[in-house]
């Protein structure tokens, strides 16, 4: 008796009481928006903090919130567009000359298309196209609100 307790006192000690700990910080909090990111536009999440649109045609960069925006992450060739102004935040690089759905807020972009190319944002609210200046150009500020597609080219 004594020693089936023992044991049982033994087997309780290395079996957790409780389940394991989900990962929690940094990591945990850009995984929950590359996943929102998949849902949105599906795809496939190509690194720990990208995930490529389901056509192809897209990539979004999900940055930790303590990184700063920098416009040189807009790969010459594309039109790019952050979710926050100064070029911070999540960045979605657009590669192919398509009309793409986009109904994220944006507050600012990169054009770095091959010289003179605009790209064109396409409102939600039945207002006219903006276009924007040619490349290269960046907008540090941007109210990117309303928007319902953009087409880089």
């Amino acid at each position: 008796m004594f020693i089936s307790r023992i044991l049982a006192v033994a087997v309780l000690a290395v079996i957790p009481l409780s389940s394991p700990a989900v990962a929690a910080g940094p990591d945990a909090a850009v995984q929950r928006r590359v996943d929102a990111v998949l849902a949105k536009h599906g795809g496939q999440q190509i690194s720990a903090n990208q995930v490529r649109w389901a056509d192809g045609g897209a990539v979004t960069t999900v940055q930790s919130p303590d990184q700063w925006g920098d416009p040189s992450t807009c790969a010459y060739g594309n039109f790019c567009v952050y979710t926050d102004s100064g070029y911070g935040g999540d960045r979605t690089d657009f590669l192919r000359c398509e009309t793409y759905p986009y109904s994220t807020d944006f507050w600012s972009y990169v054009n770095n298309q091959t010289g003179g190319t605009r790209a064109t944002l396409i409102s939600d609210q039945g207002s006219d196209p903006v276009l924007t200046p040619g490349a290269w150009h960046g907008q540090f500020t941007w109210n990117g609100l309303n928007y319902s597609a953009v087409k880089p080219c």
